[in-house]
């Protein structure tokens, strides 16, 4: 999580070297607006006030459709000087407010999930950014830079809500963290570095007199390079150009689908001093995701048949429950291994009876990859599945191990065209405000005395 000293300092100093001259100049002599400005930067973090954090105030659409309404009302304004030089502060008031807004939510990227492209999309987006290495020399190094890869985590609004520990409950959070959360003084070097920088360069010179640059100060190089970046730099066409960019990461960036896989595996046992021939296990089919689960299991000497079921909560509990008394009073020696096989039967039974799915595979089947789909969601549900060893040979003992992969497998063609429809626009945005400088242009060279 990045500190609010950080968002302050930080974007501050960002901001100020993203100004355009005119603007810079305009800001040296009012400096205390700018730093009112600077205050904004941490605009994105009340929504812990009203609701959940990483929320509503972290997508990237709503600063971006700001920036975007006052480009559109200052250039079809159509007021007087005075008036359009109120309007005109007002605006740039509101523009730079929403770039400080964008930059916040860039510097909480990689420091946990945000809802990044609401209301266009409700899922919320964890990047992870990282340098890949091979295990080979380069020249001197003892290791060869593969490159730098990103890694997007995808979960749906109310699931990714509990993945920020300021989103928990007091109990979740104690049970995360502890009583107790400690920061080292060492963190916070570069805070104090940001923050000694930020007085310097932005708070210092309030008290200082202006002074103008000189002509030498202000000379230009390279005018072909001067007059391309006049081009660039134009509002809509960087406008455009974010748009496009935003559109590239919610579509094709993150892919058109994203996996998620998780592996659990355990032994169905029956031995003389222990028998667990069963796995059980709870999870959720989460909103907006296919889920597939994929059971194996051993085969060898004995012969088996095994069940795989999908109940309600009361048949998962009641037949773990059941099935650790019947174990506990074998061990005792309350009950023979003969009977202790039948009550087994019996439990088997009961759950298959109330399960909504079940399925039966036969011996060597076990060995083979059986995948079981289930189907998107609108919320969270809880699923409980249950595989066991329902026949085998009772004359032997076995060990063998059975695995489950479940993968949460996230479609994202919607995404995918919300993507292209914001390439579209930038686009459109770049093509339009191009066009109307080239005209401008071409009109002032026809207007200009030879």
């Amino acid at each position: 999580m990045a500190y609010t000293t950080t968002h302050f300092t930080l974007q501050g100093l960002a901001l100020w070297l993203l100004l355009s001259k005119k603007n810079k100049e305009y800001f040296k002599a009012h400096r205390w607006e700018f730093i009112l400005i600077n205050l904004f930067a941490a605009l994105p973090d009340l929504d812990i006030f009203f609701g959940y954090h990483r929320s509503y105030t972290h997508s990237l659409i709503i600063p971006t459709f700001i920036i975007f309404s006052m480009i559109v009302i200052e250039k079809f304004s159509d007021k007087s000087a005075d008036e359009l030089m109120r309007g005109f502060r007002i605006t740039r008031f509101l523009k730079l407010i929403s770039i400080m807004w964008l930059l916040h939510i860039f510097l909480d990227l990689s420091w946990g999930p945000s809802l990044l492209f609401w209301p266009i999309d409700t899922n919320i987006y964890d990047l992870s950014i990282f340098l890949r290495f091979e295990n080979m020399p380069w020249l001197f190094f003892p290791l060869t830079l593969l490159g730098i890869f990103p890694n997007w985590e995808i979960y749906s609004l109310s699931e990714g809500q509990r993945l920020f520990f300021i989103n928990l409950s007091q109990q979740e959070r104690e049970a995360l963290l502890g009583n107790t959360l400690d920061l080292y003084i060492e963190q916070y070097s570069i805070e104090i570095l940001l923050a000694i920088t930020w007085i310097i360069i932005i708070l210092i010179p309030i008290f200082k007199k202006n002074r103008r640059k000189t002509k030498g100060e202000r000379k230009r190089f390279g005018n072909i390079l001067v007059n391309i970046w006049k081009r660039i730099k134009r509002q809509l066409t960087l406008l455009g150009g974010f748009l496009i960019i935003l559109g590239l990461i919610l579509g094709p960036v993150i892919g058109k689908e994203r996996t998620m896989s998780y592996e659990i595996s355990a032994d169905y046992v029956d031995t003389l001093t222990f028998f667990d021939p069963t796995l059980g296990l709870a999870f959720e089919n989460k909103p907006q995701t296919a889920v597939q689960i994929q059971f194996q299991s051993e085969t060898g000497i004995v012969s088996y048949n095994s069940t795989i079921m999908l109940t309600d909560n009361s048949t998962f509990s009641n037949f773990f429950t059941n099935f650790d008394n019947i174990t506990l009073n074998y061990y005792d020696g309350n009950i023979t291994y003969h009977q202790l096989i039948q009550l087994y039967n019996d439990q088997v039974n009961l759950a298959i009876v109330n399960s909504y799915f079940v399925s039966r595979i036969i011996d060597t089947e076990n060995e083979n990859s059986y995948t079981l789909t289930l189907n998107e969601t609108s919320e969270i549900n809880t699923v409980y599945l249950i595989t066991l060893v329902d026949q085998w040979n009772k004359t032997e003992s076995f060990i063998y191990e059975a695995n489950i992969s479940i993968d949460y497998i996230l479609n994202r063609k919607q995404a995918l065209i919300e993507g292209g429809v914001l390439d579209g626009i930038g686009l459109l945005f770049i093509l339009f405000d191009q066009t109307i400088a080239f005209l401008n242009n071409r009109k002032r060279r026809k207007n200009s005395p030879s």
